[in-house]
């Protein structure tokens, strides 16, 4: 078991506390509805959850990310879809203000990112061969284009646009190259011009507000320029980076709600004068299904703990999210085979729910396939 400070055990315990207090209770109804109630996530922000990487200065909490990470993995575990929404807001777009806006920028947004606004990480273009363009002119940018697939997009209050502001220049192979400069704004959710509807229902993660983002004539002040000019591309690799061990804490939390249901249903469910949970085949799944989820907690502590300690992470983030979200997915499989037929009824028992929400999760902050392209030009390199 990866050995947590007092204050990180104090933390996981504040988190479980709420979540099995606050949210388990909504989980079933919010997927079925596919809404995440305002009142839901007022309750998240008034309990500290969203503000967590904010720092203290700034009114949040300024854990670390390991602190972060058992936070998110007992809200995953009550819910996925509410870990979703944390994660996106605190470990994309609160983290990368933290780190690279002007100091007016985070004096004026970072208090409210701590406690009531939603932000959302505009980085996934509808159509890639035909970008997001933000034209300087003025004091200001003017946005043109349309972002899909945004978490929180729907709901948020403020928007990290990441947009093409220009061209850049570059030598290879003695030849001048020009390459799309991509710059990060911030962008107020109500602003003329963006129009925002959501992408739809959805397989798994069915509450978290996933939608479309037009941007038609949007004006956005030079001042909202978030980090340097050109640097945006740089700054979302880096804070998707902690996403995907965000991600990673998810697919723990699904995967300990997945088995803990498991245990409980072998136990309870008699079949032949006997409980289940003696049946070797039943045994099996469960020891495979335990242990294929302490190794991925134990990797995403791991990763999580090297980003507390300031190393690099790009190849443990992405080994730790490629490992956590299948070994979800496959734990929550052989949990709903210990279920039998019970398990694929709706409104019996929740392992259907979050098979289906570790499905997504192989998906979001990147699919398994670019985790396995990150890894491997790691391993490759030189």
């Amino acid at each position: 078991m990866f050995d947590l400070t007092e204050k990180q055990q104090k933390t996981r315990a504040w988190a479980r506390e709420f979540a099995e207090r606050e949210i388990a209770p909504l989980a079933s109804s919010m997927d079925k509805a596919g809404d995440f109630p305002r009142e839901h996530l007022r309750a998240m922000f008034e309990a500290g959850l969203m503000g967590m990487l904010v720092p203290a200065e700034h009114g949040g909490r300024g854990a670390s990310m390991l602190e972060y990470v058992t936070a998110v993995e007992e809200v995953a575990r009550a819910d996925a879809s509410s870990a979703l929404v944390m994660s996106i807001h605190s470990s994309l777009v609160t983290a990368l203000l933290a780190e690279h806006a002007s100091n007016a920028l985070k004096g004026e947004h970072l208090p409210a990112l701590a406690t009531k606004s939603v932000g959302s990480f505009a980085l996934t273009e509808e159509d890639p061969s035909s970008p997001t363009v933000a034209e300087e002119k003025g004091k200001s940018f003017v946005a043109e284009g349309t972002k899909m697939y945004i978490t929180n997009g729907p709901i948020a209050d403020l928007v990290i646009l990441f947009a093409v502001t220009g061209k850049s220049e570059f030598e290879k192979n003695g030849k001048k190259v020009a390459k799309d400069e991509v710059s990060a704004l911030l962008v107020d959710a109500g602003s003329e011009g963006l129009a925002r509807k959501s992408a739809g229902s959805k397989l798994g993660l069915s509450a978290a507000p996933v939608g479309r983002l037009e941007f038609r004539g949007v004006e956005i002040p030079a001042a909202r320029l978030v980090g340097e000019r050109g640097a945006g591309f740089k700054m979302a690799l880096k804070a998707l980076d902690g996403g995907r061990i965000a991600a990673a804490a998810m697919g723990v939390g699904l995967g300990q709600a997945a088995l803990d249901a498991a245990r409980a249903y072998a136990k309870g469910r008699v079949t032949q004068g006997r409980p289940i949970a003696k049946l070797q085949a039943v045994q099996f799944m469960i020891a495979e299904a335990a242990t294929r989820l302490e190794a991925a907690r134990a990797l995403t502590y791991q990763a999580a703990a090297t980003a507390d300690r300031g190393e690099p992470i790009t190849e443990v983030a992405a080994q730790a999210k490629l490992f956590a979200s299948e070994s979800a997915s496959f734990v929550a499989s052989r949990c709903l085979q210990v279920h039998g037929g019970a398990g694929v009824v709706r409104d019996l028992h929740p392992v259907e729910r979050y098979l289906r929400d570790a499905r997504v999760l192989e998906i979001i902050e990147g699919t398994s396939e670019i985790q396995k392209l990150v890894i491997a030009g790691i391993e490759l390199k030189g």
